[in-house]
């Protein structure tokens, strides 16, 4: 592990007129095969989870000290989840041939220390182990229990304590119902009762994002699906009773984007019914070039290259700020917007990384 000599510097990312003065310096060690587009969740007293799932390594970050509170690596992580109301990240992981839910805390004083450790189910293990499985946990809610589901290839299955059996299952139709040459599972999340899954589809050398929103409480209701447009990565979250999908477009997959079509950035839907409640959307300055939006702390973050801008919106789509870019030489990771500071992690050419955490005017 190598260690950065972190300088809160802007490295040129964005005008200096933006910022107040005198910004202070602070320390932090990364590994060497630290990646930029490592997962971020923000807590509580200026704090963030780390989650690197390329790597399997996730870490409780002080953002005011920029001191690591607590890190470690698993043989593969499947979910996790924090539980502001309770000051506690649960991780299901695979550790030691095992899978296994571990509760730690995130309150202040104790945050990184590990509550409890719970080796799930050695079939439930199987289920998921080496096959390309995707898994997530829901936490308990006054109407529902705690709850893990498993997205495989064919099936979705809903498991409940003690996972013994799964309690329901179903069968998306994925790749029939749009015509697909493969529909691949790459992600799964639960809230409540509701399963979001989210398959990558293929036809004619191009792709789309699927998102396949299954009630549980309703198991026999047909599902909702929510299609992303071709060529379009996608990433989301659940957040109370809305689907939240944030977009970066394929550079050149196959010809480009379309610069005389808008494309959707960032939208809301409604996961009782599937309607979208709200969509952002930009039209591309130039094909060849991209944007990337990021979705944290109730705020968008789009970086786009065809205008050479960065822009931060609220939930809502209004407009925070905006301002040029003015470095190709690095590349940035949006943390949080938070009481008039801005705070992202910087990598430069030398892949070096910065915690930037600087007051805008």
């Amino acid at each position: 592990m190598k260690k950065w000599i972190l300088t809160l510097t802007l490295l040129l990312l964005l005008p200096v007129q933006a910022f107040a003065a005198n910004p202070t310096d602070d320390h932090l060690s990364f590994p060497d095969d630290f990646r930029i587009d490592t997962q971020i969740v923000n807590l509580p007293h200026d704090q963030a989870v780390l989650v690197d799932i390329a790597n399997n390594r996730i870490e409780i970050v002080n953002l005011n000290t920029s001191m690591p509170l607590w890190n470690n690596t698993y043989d593969r992580i499947f979910s996790y989840n924090v539980l502001t109301s309770s000051n506690k990240l649960v991780l299901i992981v695979q550790h030691k041939q095992s899978l296994k839910k571990i509760t730690l805390s995130t309150a202040q004083a104790t945050s990184g220390k590990i509550l409890s450790t719970v080796t799930l189910p050695a079939h439930l293990y199987q289920v998921v182990s080496g096959n390309g499985s995707q898994l997530a946990w829901s936490a308990p809610t006054s109407t529902s229990k705690e709850q893990i589901v498993v997205q495989s290839s064919k099936q979705l299955s809903v498991y409940q304590a003690p996972w013994k059996q799964a309690s329901l299952t179903t069968t998306p139709t994925i790749q029939q119902t749009f015509n697909y040459e493969n529909a691949n599972p790459t992600q799964v999340k639960m809230f409540s009762h509701y399963v979001v899954a989210q398959y990558n589809g293929g036809s004619l050398m191009q792709t789309q994002n699927v998102f396949y929103i299954w009630d549980t409480a309703h198991p026999n209701v047909k599902a909702k699906t929510v299609t992303v447009p071709w060529n379009l990565d996608a990433d989301f979250q659940l957040q109370s009773n809305e689907l939240i999908v944030y977009t970066t477009n394929i550079k050149g997959n196959p010809l480009g984007a379309n610069t005389d079509k808008p494309f959707p950035i960032y939208a809301r839907y409604n996961l009782a019914t599937g309607q979208r409640v709200y969509e952002m959307i930009r039209t591309l300055a130039d094909r060849d070039e991209k944007w990337t939006t990021d979705y944290n702390n109730n705020q968008v973050f789009l970086i786009d290259n065809s205008e050479q801008k960065n822009y931060l919106y609220d939930r809502n789509g209004k407009e925070i700020w905006q301002m040029p870019q003015t470095s190709e030489n690095t590349v940035s990771k949006f943390i949080k917007y938070e009481n008039g500071i801005l705070y992202m992690i910087v990598e430069n050419l030398d892949h070096q990384f910065s915690i930037v955490k600087q007051p805008l005017l």
